[in-house]
């Protein structure tokens, strides 16, 4: 037996001793393991039950990356091997007890798997890496299944934040977990007025991660993303809905947004910018950059009838996770400010619920007749 195998043998061996040892006291928990295929990587997201060090490595003969979790422990459950999809870059996903004080995550790497990019998330603690192929690109579809070849139909709402996670905390106790899920009800009983098959990430108060909304929408191959929140700012006075879309250029204000959206602190977001600019940003942004700039008027237009003084803060660019992994043009939407006394107080009403709703509908029906018109002149 090679020297090899024989020390892959025994760190077998210890995985299974080791795994079967009892807890020791004080240990945090792996919560979930998940994978998620996307057309150009692989993501996958281990969940804990609190803040934890890790770090990184990799391992050969097979090609491997591995994250070392320390003062976590992983029940059986979890252990489970997960396999990827045949055409991802990873093979498999596998994890257990690397010590008694230490939790290790394996990801099996298909070949030509080359670039990878982890980071971590807050709100709950999670550990994310994204696994590339070596210049990755989508797989091609036929012209009537990609989203810019047919019409504008299936519409995914993803009212932000839910269950243990209330998202911005506002004037009078006003949560916008509570006031996005009321807009986002409104809204989907409008557009299915007009037509539109409309899905939600989320029906009622519960909490769904980043990751599984996007899932959602690319599941079940929504052609729209729109992600409806309520703003937050240090300075009270400050008012009015701005509409984001994916990138990574962005100025303070963006970054304080986009840090708590994303569950992360500021500081990491020059770590997020990064990635995000080693990668291939631009195939959804010239459709995105017409749905937001259709729904921020609209949305401006429709608020404005009822409430004069609404802000209009803009379209901007920033580098938010929840709308990173979508496959059909995404944005993410502030239908105004929480901390805001006075604004907070209209949030909370059923008329600006019902005034957010029809100017967000609007918009997305001027963007689908806009759409429509397009795909008729052949462009």
């Amino acid at each position: 037996m090679s020297r090899g195998s024989r020390l892959t043998l025994l760190a077998g061996v210890l995985l299974l001793v080791l795994g079967a040892g009892k807890r020791p006291a004080g240990l945090l928990d792996v919560t979930d393991v998940r994978v998620f295929d996307h057309p150009t990587h692989t993501r996958v997201v281990v969940e804990l039950s609190g803040s934890a060090r890790y770090h990184t490595g990799t391992l050969e003969d097979p090609a491997r990356l591995y994250i070392d979790i320390d003062g976590v422990w992983i029940e059986a459950p979890l252990r489970e091997p997960r396999s990827s999809g045949a055409s991802a870059p990873l093979r498999r996903v596998r994890a257990g007890q690397n010590t008694l004080q230490r939790a290790r995550v394996v990801m099996e790497l298909a070949e030509g798997s080359v670039k990878h990019h982890t980071f971590h998330l807050k709100q709950p603690f999670r550990i994310v890496t994204d696994v590339y192929r070596a210049g990755s690109a989508p797989e091609p579809t036929p012209d009537d299944d990609r989203f810019d070849q047919r019409p504008v139909r299936r519409i995914v709402l993803d009212p932000g934040h839910g269950g243990k996670d209330p998202g911005a905390r506002g004037r009078g106790g006003v949560k916008e977990k509570d006031v996005v899920l009321r807009v986002s009800r409104l809204l989907r009983d409008r557009l299915r007025q007009a037509g539109f098959e409309v899905v939600m990430t989320r029906e009622r108060d519960e909490y769904l991660s980043l990751e599984e909304r996007t899932d959602v929408a690319n599941r079940l191959k929504g052609d729209l993303f729109i992600s409806i929140h309520a703003n937050a700012s240090p300075n009270r006075k400050t008012t009015g809905v701005e509409t984001y879309l994916l990138d990574t250029r962005y100025d303070r204000q963006t970054a304080r947004v986009a840090a708590r959206e994303n569950g992360t602190s500021i500081g990491q977001l020059s770590e997020l910018q990064r990635i995000l600019a080693s990668l291939r940003l631009g195939y959804h942004e010239r459709y995105a950059v017409r749905l937001a700039r259709e729904i921020h008027e609209s949305l401006l237009e429709s608020l404005r009838g009822s409430y004069r003084g609404t802000s209009d803060l803009g379209v901007k660019h920033g580098p938010f996770l929840v709308l990173f992994m979508a496959d059909m043009p995404a944005i993410l939407v502030e239908v105004g400010f929480v901390s805001n006394r006075a604004e907070a107080r209209r949030l909370s009403s059923k008329a600006f619920a019902r005034a957010a709703a029809a100017g967000i509908a609007n918009g997305i029906v001027r963007y689908r007749d806009e759409h429509a018109r397009r795909l008729v002149a052949g462009r």
